[in-house]
């Protein structure tokens, strides 16, 4: 298993903004940057090669019988982004994380199981991993070594999301907004009047629209980014955001979040939106926060802000990172039977050629060694003869297969 390999810069070693200086191009009309990669493979002599770039990492999982020294990495930086300066060169090699052998596989496990991930427990790491190496098998830069590993990390991956809580409750302010409103009893068929209509809203909107909201009425100060979002509802409408003081229809929830540094929401246009009365649920997602505080005082109002959420989010993470303990103590059990697993697999494909070398030495038998032999026996002696010889190549296959496992076995269960 030495031969595994993984050179990494993570949200760990390097600002997620500067992980670009680290990403491989054929140029901008390539969305996969095979020729690149290819190069690199030949350059570096590496046998297989998995490349995976997320938002928080750039990751290089390889096979190669080199060892991982302070050259190779200088070396391998440069090509990866030839203007890095050699007086830098050693600054952005000491961001790299290394891996050899089973710590390689170790740490590649770890990854599809998010341990790695900026968000401990998020399940999206699986299918930039699957991607990677669809894209890396489909170019051909992969082989047998990264198959069994990447099949093997996905099933650890699915493990853990099942035998542990490590991907649950919600850590993100978005989702633990959503779920606070389930929480409350919302209902399909509230009035919701969402207010701003930039990334946040939008993310909301997501979780909003799954769970069948319909009747969403959008303002934002442009009136096209407010048609937008209101278009992914049923019965959405929208307006700009300073026709909000006219707004007539009933109003359950209100969900704000803005880019403005005063309170958009101030007492005068809830007292015309909202009856004195009337229940009504406010989610403010915004920093600033967007309303007034004197509606936040109001006995008829249920306000959540992104104070409340961030301190239940920590919570949660707290939670996520007492189950990790759990999901690494699992990763070494795992480890073990990949070991295994591992061997069991070179050791098939060093016997692979024999069924095709037994056959060879049947076929110059009977064509050569033994043919005049063979040809002064009659019709059914020659089929009696193939009869035995095909039993005989059959069972001698078998032969070093059953002892090669058999002294596996041996070695594995040994006290």
């Amino acid at each position: 298993m030495q031969r595994y390999k993984v050179v990494t810069i993570t949200h760990k070693t390097s600002k997620v903004n500067r992980l670009k200086d680290y990403l491989l191009t054929d140029g901008e009309s390539s969305d996969f940057p095979v020729n690149s990669l290819n190069a690199m493979k030949e350059q570096f002599t590496m046998d297989e090669l998995l490349y995976l770039n997320t938002c928080n990492r750039v990751t290089l999982f390889f096979t190669t019988d080199k060892k991982i020294d302070q050259k190779f990495l200088r070396e391998l930086f440069l090509f990866i982004n030839p203007h890095f300066t050699k007086e830098m060169i050693s600054l952005h090699v000491s961001k790299a994380l290394v891996f050899e052998g089973e710590d390689a596989v170790k740490h590649f496990m770890g990854v599809a199981a998010s341990f790695d991930s900026l968000v401990i427990g998020e399940r999206e790491i699986l299918g930039q991993i699957k991607t990677a190496y669809l894209n890396a098998k489909s170019h051909g830069l992969c082989g047998d070594e990264i198959r069994l590993a990447y099949q093997q990390a996905i099933v650890f991956a699915k493990k853990i999301h099942c035998e542990t809580r490590i991907g649950e409750k919600p850590v993100s302010v978005v989702s633990l907004a959503f779920r606070t409103l389930m929480e409350r009893n919302f209902f399909k068929y509230a009035n919701l009047l969402i207010i701003g209509a930039g990334q946040t809203n939008n993310l909301m909107a997501n979780l909003l629209t799954k769970n069948g909201a319909q009747n969403v009425v959008v303002y934002n100060r442009t009136l096209n980014k407010a048609e937008e979002l209101a278009a992914r509802f049923e019965n959405g409408k929208a307006f700009a955001l300073d026709k909000l003081i006219h707004h007539k229809e009933d109003v359950d929830v209100i969900l704000t979040c803005t880019g403005a540094n005063y309170a958009v929401l101030t007492k005068e246009i809830f007292d015309k939106l909202v009856p004195k009365n009337r229940k009504v649920t406010i989610v403010d997602l915004a920093v600033p926060q967007d309303v007034e505080e004197e509606i936040i005082a109001l006995k008829n109002v249920d306000y959540i802000d992104v104070a409340s959420l961030e301190n239940k989010a920590k919570e949660n993470m707290n939670f996520r990172k007492s189950e990790l303990y759990k999901a690494e103590a699992m990763l070494e059990e795992f480890i073990l039977n990949f070991r295994e697993l591992h061997k069991e697999r070179r050791l098939e494909l060093a016997l692979s050629d024999i069924p095709l070398q037994v056959k060879d030495i049947k076929d110059r038998a009977f064509n050569e060694t033994f043919r005049k032999d063979i040809e002064s026996l009659d019709v059914h002696s020659k089929e009696i003869l193939e009869k035995v010889m095909q039993y005989v190549e059959e069972k001698y296959i078998a032969l070093p297969f059953k002892a090669s496992k058999k002294s596996l076995l041996n070695k594995k269960f040994r006290p």
